[in-house]
């Protein structure tokens, strides 16, 4: 009984290994400033070659060393595992890395970028000015990262009486 109890528990535990590291994806969060070279590779990613759509974009939490990997059959025909280029990034960086894009969506959040919808979308026909400009908006290029907060100034008149 014990044998069998301890071959369920062994079975048990790298199902649980396996669910949680092959198919979780780790999206990057926290500071990251891109380098003049980190947009450049980024915006090459962007455009793609013919038919080949975006995929994933996986950078060094420095901006230190960064991959990209293209889907050779259109947007949304790929499906694989982000997992083994972070950890080859981890490796050669000795450094945390993330997931930064995914098809041309930017998924890494800093505290500005909401990680999803539209506000982190890139449009393909954009120039590269055009693109530098979303990544300054987003906190990836530029000066400190800060959450943006909107404040409420209310406008109070005086009214003066004459008597």
């Amino acid at each position: 009984m014990k044998k069998f109890l301890s071959v369920i528990f062994t079975a048990l535990s790298i199902l649980v290994v396996l669910t949680n590291t092959s198919f979780a994806a780790k999206w990057g969060k926290g500071e990251l400033k891109l380098a003049p070279w980190a947009v450049d590779y980024f915006i090459k990613y962007l455009r793609g070659k013919h038919s080949e759509a975006p995929e994933l974009f996986i950078i060094s939490k420095d901006s230190s060393w960064a991959t990209y990997y293209y889907c050779p059959d259109g947007a949304g025909n790929c499906s694989g595992s982000d997992m083994e280029g972070i950890k080859i990034c981890e490796r050669k960086t000795d450094t945390e890395c993330g997931l930064f894009a995914r098809g041309r969506s930017i998924r890494w959040k800093n505290g500005i970028n909401p990680g999803k919808g539209k506000a982190s979308r890139i449009n393909s026909k954009w120039s590269d000015s055009e693109i530098k400009a979303k990544l300054t908006e987003l906190g990836f290029l530029g000066g400190e990262t800060k959450k943006i907060e909107k404040k409420e100034t209310k406008k109070t008149e005086k009214k003066e009486t004459k008597k």
